[in-house]
Order: structure tokens, then sequence, then C-alpha cells
């Protein structure tokens, strides 16, 4: 059932005015806690495949600044090693914009 919904969730990440009611929802840290939680690997792919949905949006800077904070990047490391090609590409790609937002949020904040 949590497969099914992942499928549905990703589906509505699509659209680009569903994607701030995922986040205003608290859909990043769900998500996170799939990645962090799940129980099969399509869940956590579903996850990732979604977050990465949602990071190339209008405001995807503000969810890779989220991410940045819910601590993802252990999570999406351990996940990379474990997976699928795909999911270990998937995976890979999100934290490379997870990476990208904290040295953002470095400069931004030396300044």
């Amino acid at each position: 059932m949590a497969e099914k919904a992942m499928v549905v969730l990703s589906s509505l990440a699509e659209v680009e005015e569903r994607k701030a009611a995922i986040v205003d929802e608290g859909g990043v840290q769900a998500l996170v806690e799939v990645i962090e939680d799940g129980a099969s690997v399509k869940e956590k792919e579903f996850a990732v495949v979604t977050l990465l949905q949602l990071c190339e949006g209008v405001n995807g800077a503000r969810i890779r600044g989220l991410l940045v904070g819910e601590g993802v990047i252990l999570l999406l490391v351990a996940l990379s090693q474990t997976v699928t090609a795909r999911a270990k590409h998937k995976a890979e790609t999100l934290l490379w914009y997870v990476k990208e937002a904290r040295q953002e949020g470095c400069s931004s904040s030396s300044k």
C-alpha cells in the first residue's frame, strides 16, 4: 500500500501547482522519512524521484534548503550504495542538488 501511495505522490509532484501543496503539508519531511525507514527499495526510490521533481520546480531552491535542514545527505549516500543503478543515479543527482544548496547556504551566511 505504501508503495502505491509513493507512486501517486510522485505523479502529483509532476504538476507545479501540486508541488507547493506537497511541501506545505509536510511532504518533504515525510519523503525523507521514507528514504530513512522505507520498507522496500522501490518506496525509497519513489521518495527520491519525488524529491527530485520537487527540487526541479519553481521553488526548487527552497526545497533543496529544506532538505539540507532535514539532514538527508548521509541517507542519500547510504542509499546510493545499496540500490539499483537507476535508483543510485537518482540518489546521486538529489545528493548533488542538496550539496549545492548547502554550499550556497554557507556562502550566503559568510557574507
